[in-house]
């Protein structure tokens, strides 16, 4: 997911639909749940294009949390520190994020796929 993405994402989380100065604010928060997983000790490469699913739903949440001022706000930064509780007891987010593995594919001999020779 591009942070681009992401801002479309945590938009819609937090019920914003129009495009507006609001956008940069959006913005802001999302780099400062950024900074903060790699401030608990989450490895950069995590968060360069966050894909995983904790990692994404620990943004939203920190936005949903932190955009407007809301008597909501202990039980939604309550969820922000759950999800980075179990963020730190794992121990994958540490290290950098594996690369996808490519798909090589198979090399065939020219003969391949030809039945009972020349004709």
């Amino acid at each position: 997911m591009t942070i681009e993405e992401l801002l479309n994402t945590a938009k819609i989380r937090i019920r914003k639909t129009a495009a507006d100065d609001l956008d940069s604010d959006v913005s802001r928060l999302i780099d400062a749940a950024l900074e903060d997983l790699k401030r608990v000790g989450v490895d950069p490469s995590w968060t360069k294009n966050p894909s995983d699913p904790l990692i994404v739903e620990a943004v939203l949440s920190y936005v949903k949390a932190n955009f407007s001022i809301s008597d909501q706000y202990p039980v939604l930064n309550g969820i922000y520190e759950t999800n980075l509780t179990k963020i730190k007891g794992a121990s994958k987010y540490k290290a950098p994020q594996p690369q996808p593995k490519r798909c090589r594919k198979k090399k065939t001999s020219p003969a391949a796929g030809q039945e009972g020779g020349e004709a």
